[in-house]
C-alpha cells in the first residue's frame, strides 16, 4: 500500500505535463471548429510592403518576360478557368482577335468565332519587390482552317499582350512585314518604343521605360509577338545585378551537386 502511494506524485506530475503539452493543440482544434466555414481576416500593416494594386503596364510586361526567361525570380500560381469566368475570358479573347483583324494586324479572312478556346489564369509576383500581375492565357484550335491561336491577355487592361498564330495565310504573298505588324500591335497598347532592327522575318522593338523588348517573328506558318527581357538595359542599370547574381549562383551550385 505504501509503495502504491509513493507512485502517486510522479503519476500526477506526468499527467500535468502531458495536459499542458496538449492544451495548445486542443485550443487550436476548438478555434478551427469555431472558424470552419468562415473567412479569417487580419488587418494589413502599413509597412507590410504588400502591393495595394498591380504596377503599371510596363512593369507587368516585364513580369511576363521574366516568367519566360527567369522564372526563378517569381512566385507563379496558375488557375484553370471554369463557368462564367471561362466564358467571359473566351469572349474577351475573340474580341481582341477581331480587333486585330479590323486594325489590319491579322488577315481579314481570320474568323475568331471558329476557334475553340481554352483559358487559364496565371498570377506572377516578383520575389525581390513583391510587385505582381495576373494574365489570362487562351489557347485555341480552328478545326475548319487548321489554325492555332495562343493568346495572353493582361488582366488589368484586358488587352492582348502576347500572340502566337499558326496559319497558312502567312505563306501567302505578300509576306507580312514584322516591323509593320509589331508597330500596330504596340500602338494598340499605348506604349512608347524604338525599332531596334528588322528584316523580312524578324523585327525587334525596345520599350521605353522598362527593360523589355518585343520580338515579332515569322517562321514558316507561325507568327509570334511576345515580350522578352532586355538584358542590355538590365546590365546597364545594375538594378538586377545582386538579385540575379544570387539566383544564378544558387543555380550553378545546384547543378554542381
Amino acid at each position: 500500500m505504501r509503495n502504491w502511494k509513493n507512485w502517486l506524485a510522479p503519476i500526477f506530475t506526468c499527467l500535468t505535463v502531458v495536459a499542458l503539452a496538449l492544451l495548445p493543440l486542443r485550443l487550436s482544434m476548438l478555434q478551427d471548429k469555431t472558424l470552419t466555414g468562415t473567412v479569417h481576416t487580419e488587418p494589413l500593416a502599413e509597412d507590410s510592403n504588400f502591393p495595394a494594386k498591380p504596377p503599371e503596364l510596363l512593369r507587368r510586361l516585364q513580369l511576363l518576360a521574366q516568367q519566360r526567361e527567369f522564372a526563378e525570380t517569381l512566385t507563379i500560381i496558375g488557375q484553370e478557368l471554369e463557368g462564367s469566368a471561362l466564358t467571359e475570358s473566351t469572349e474577351l479573347g475573340r474580341r481582341e482577335l477581331a480587333d486585330l483583324v479590323e486594325s489590319g494586324v491579322l488577315p481579314e479572312h481570320l474568323n475568331p468565332d471558329n476557334a475553340e478556346l481554352f483559358a487559364g489564369k496565371v498570377y506572377l509576383r516578383d520575389q525581390t519587390d513583391l510587385s505582381g500581375a495576373s494574365f489570362v492565357r487562351l489557347d485555341g484550335y480552328d478545326r475548319d482552317s487548321g489554325e492555332y491561336h495562343s493568346l495572353v491577355l493582361d488582366a488589368e487592361t484586358e488587352l492582348l499582350v502576347e500572340l502566337e498564330l499558326d496559319s497558312v495565310w502567312i505563306l501567302k504573298a505578300p509576306l507580312p512585314d514584322p516591323a509593320a505588324l509589331g508597330a500596330a500591335f504596340l500602338d494598340r497598347l499605348g506604349l512608347e518604343y524604338q525599332a531596334v532592327s528588322h528584316d523580312p522575318l524578324l523585327a525587334c522593338f525596345r520599350l521605353q521605360g522598362a527593360p523589355v523588348v518585343y520580338y515579332v517573328s515569322i517562321s514558316h506558318t507561325t507568327l509570334r509577338i511576345a515580350p522578352w527581357l532586355d538584358w542590355e538595359a538590365l546590365e546597364l542599370s545594375g538594378s538586377w545585378n545582386e538579385a540575379l547574381g544570387s539566383v544564378m549562383d544558387s543555380s550553378i551550385s545546384g547543378n554542381r551537386t
